[in-house]
């Protein structure tokens, strides 16, 4: 006679949502923005994290335009774990009719924002093309010559140097410059490429094909994902300072790789905002409960004490210890009245 013994435990998804300040828009368009964003007085956490909520509507919905950094760079996106905005940026394009000998645009953040080097890259379009981006506070510069003739082979999908070229960047860059123009204005690659097109983009959001030579698929704007921090100090220099420390409870401060400062996560099995101490938005655990709605959400432990799970190793481990007790308990008693399970 042998003893077989399971337990189900059964977890309760809490979403991870991203949660503003409690009293403050939570969206703008179809937008979440999260504390330590805000688009009015009291519900971000200093004026670098003012975001402008327009008030130009789309005749289709109705509802706000966009979500805009700044003057006039459009937010997309906004995660904080990874913290991540992504924005929409412009592509320049240089023309063999321009009025002018080059082109040029720039997008400018604050120090606690920087252009993601590990998700973006540099890509320049064109067979007569010149194009460099320029980080306008290190000075920086990097680009991309192109030359080809309606003879060279191209090949879709591949940005390898060949009417197409893409490149990377440093980290910690709040702002760049983008200049374009074209060595014999175009003239002898008219017929299929009239302009030279350069521009920052998501990684995966550009796929080159030989049309793209033409007209850019008549493309203007690309995403762009832009790194932040909510200080400029590291993790140790803040904590020193408890009364501006951005992390609160159940969650842990965490220095940027991408450049200068800091950020915060909710802890392992907690959710929420760890930028808030608000009982509804904070950091909060995953209930536990004995009864499940399906076996994804189920975890088996066997009688070995192995288990399967998500969260934190300490919680999981007192659960787990705190169930093995019972059953043994449990059993001895059962053993005790001759009943068994085989």
């Amino acid at each position: 006679m042998h003893l077989k013994l399971a337990l189900l435990v059964c977890t309760a998804a809490v979403t991870a949502a991203a949660q503003a300040k409690p009293g403050c828009n939570t969206t703008c368009g179809n937008v979440s923005i999260p504390y330590p964003l805000g688009t009015s007085e009291n519900c971000y956490r200093d004026e670098m994290f003012f975001l402008n909520c327009t008030t130009t509507t789309s005749p289709s919905s109705g509802k706000p335009k966009s979500l805009v950094y700044g003057s006039n760079i459009p937010v997309l996106n906004i995660s904080i774990d990874p913290p991540e905005l992504t924005v929409s940026a412009n592509v320049s394009k240089h023309c063999y009719d321009s009025n002018f000998p080059f082109y040029w645009n720039s997008m400018w953040f604050n120090d606690k924002f920087s252009m993601s080097n590990t998700k973006n890259r540099f890509t320049v379009v064109g067979c007569d093309t010149y194009a460099f981006i320029r980080d306008l506070r290190s000075r920086f510069i990097t680009g991309c010559a192109l030359s080809c003739s309606n003879k060279t082979s191209f090949q879709d999908g591949a940005c390898s140097g060949v009417g197409c070229c893409q490149t990377s960047f440093p980290k910690a860059i709040w702002n760049y410059n983008i200049s374009i123009y074209s060595s014999e204005n175009y003239m002898d690659v008219l017929d299929f490429n009239p302009c030279g097109y350069a521009f920052m983009a998501k990684e995966g959001s550009f796929n080159f094909s030989y049309r793209d030579l033409l007209d850019l698929s008549n493309r203007t704007e690309f995403p762009v994902v832009v790194d932040w921090v909510v200080s400029n100090q590291t993790c140790d220099e803040a904590k020193k300072d408890e009364s501006r420390f951005a992390c609160k409870q159940n969650s842990r401060c965490k220095d940027s790789e991408s450049g200068i400062g800091y950020y915060c996560v909710c802890k392992e099995g907690f959710r929420g905002n760890p930028y808030l101490s608000h009982h509804d938005t904070a950091c909060k655990g995953k209930p536990i409960s004995f009864c499940c709605n399906s076996p994804k959400q189920s975890i088996l432990m066997s009688a070995t004490g192995s288990i399967a799970a998500v969260g934190d190793a300490t919680m999981w481990r007192e659960i787990i210890r705190a169930l093995v007790r019972r059953v043994i308990e449990v059993t001895a008693i059962w053993m005790d009245h001759g009943n068994f399970i085989g």
